[in-house]
């Protein structure tokens, strides 16, 4: 399954622990954790699997536990799909 964002949206960081977004396609404004921020930019450079977008996550972090960053980019994914700010194809 690919992931990939519906419209390109604007993001926010006032330097806390929080991202605020603003979809451009729906007028919405999330407030969002650093982490899905983070794979929600991913996702706006270009379309990818879980699996690509599991070890792109994980290059980009210290944490070597493969099974926590799984389930923790699947808990995030289903966030984002829930909010309408991704498709899956």
């Amino acid at each position: 399954m690919t992931w990939r964002v519906h419209s390109a949206g604007k993001f926010y960081d006032p330097g806390e622990a929080t991202v605020i977004y603003f979809d451009t396609r729906s007028g919405d404004t999330h407030l969002l954790s650093g982490f899905a921020a983070h794979i929600l930019m991913l996702l706006e450079a270009q379309s990818m699997t879980t699996e690509h977008l599991v070890e792109r996550v994980a290059a980009d972090t210290d944490n070597g536990d493969a099974g926590k960053i799984n389930d923790a980019v699947t808990a995030i994914l289903d966030e984002l799909l829930a909010l309408d700010i991704l498709k899956r194809d």
